[in-house]
């Protein structure tokens, strides 16, 4: 494990448990077959880039390859989540709906319909979206200022946070109120193309459905606020106006409930917090 970058034994160790958990639990998994063959090719992908930087086979661009591969590896292992959740537990909505209706004695999501208009609708989805696209600036502007300290820490605090994550949708199971409280809205989240663009496209990329406790977006985007206010500060005022409207965005959109932000901002904290002394540890280490 020593060989490996600190995001690569991370990586390495995560596909190494949900390969263990996928065989543990193959009777209840129609496609478990599938799964244990993705997450060896994942392991062979991790091990071949180790390989091709470690000969500095490829040049710059195996360096540029081996420096953003955990991006294909959280999109790849969150993908595949959606062959492996469902089996494992029932779904948790019922609770959550009743916690959300115990502290506010309403539908968050319900409640919020006052406020739907199409025009308002198009900026909830452009800052809803714009979750998958805020972390690869923050490290992108590292890379290209050659931050490179910086931006390896700030890679391996977001894989943890990403993956770990993906454990609370596996521990806690739920699809969100945009499902089990449809029956109740009375007016519809329509906008232009955009809002259209967004919701179609998402429906179609996401083969995971149950994402939503804790809620992932409020996670990750508030570490990235905090490591942006650490390692580049023009970078978090920037973001800052974007992240407060995604976070609005998750419950207009009816994607979470309020629960959810809570548990993201819960697993944010214990991820910044736990990540970054296993980051240093390991580096004492090498």
């Amino acid at each position: 494990m020593k060989r490996f970058t600190p995001v690569q034994g991370l990586t390495l160790f995560f596909l190494i448990c949900l390969l263990c958990l996928t065989i543990f639990f193959h009777s209840r998994i129609p496609l478990w077959h599938s799964l244990v063959l993705l997450y060896f090719m994942l392991l062979a992908i991790l091990f071949i880039l180790k390989y091709s930087f470690d000969r500095k086979i490829g040049g710059r661009l195996s360096q540029w390859l081996f420096s953003f591969s955990p991006i294909l590896f959280v999109i790849l292992i969150y993908e595949s989540l959606g062959n492996l959740i469902p089996y494992l537990r029932k779904d948790i909505d019922p609770l959550l709906i009743k916690i959300d209706f115990f502290i506010f004695g309403q539908h968050p999501t319900l409640w919020m319909e006052r406020f739907i208009t199409p025009w308002f609708t198009d900026i909830m989805s452009l800052a809803y979206i714009s979750y998958y696209f805020i972390p690869v600036v923050l490290i992108s502007v590292l890379y290209l200022k050659d931050k490179m300290i910086e931006f390896n820490k700030a890679i391996f605090v977001l894989a943890f946070g990403y993956y770990f994550s993906f454990i609370g949708y596996i521990l806690f199971p739920a699809i969100g109120p945009r499902f089990t409280l449809d029956h109740l809205y009375t007016i519809q989240l329509k906008g232009s193309l955009i809002t259209d663009f967004v919701r179609d496209t998402l429906n179609a990329l996401e083969h995971n459905k149950r994402d939503c406790m804790p809620s992932g977006h409020t996670q990750i985007v508030l570490m990235v606020l905090y490591l942006s206010l650490r390692y580049e500060k023009i970078l978090f005022y920037i973001l800052l106006p974007i992240v407060c409207l995604l976070i609005l965005s998750t419950v207009y959109l009816r994607y979470h409930y309020v629960v959810d932000l809570f548990a993201g901002l819960i697993f944010a904290f214990i991820s910044i917090f736990v990540s970054t002394r296993l980051y240093n540890i390991w580096k004492q280490k090498e």
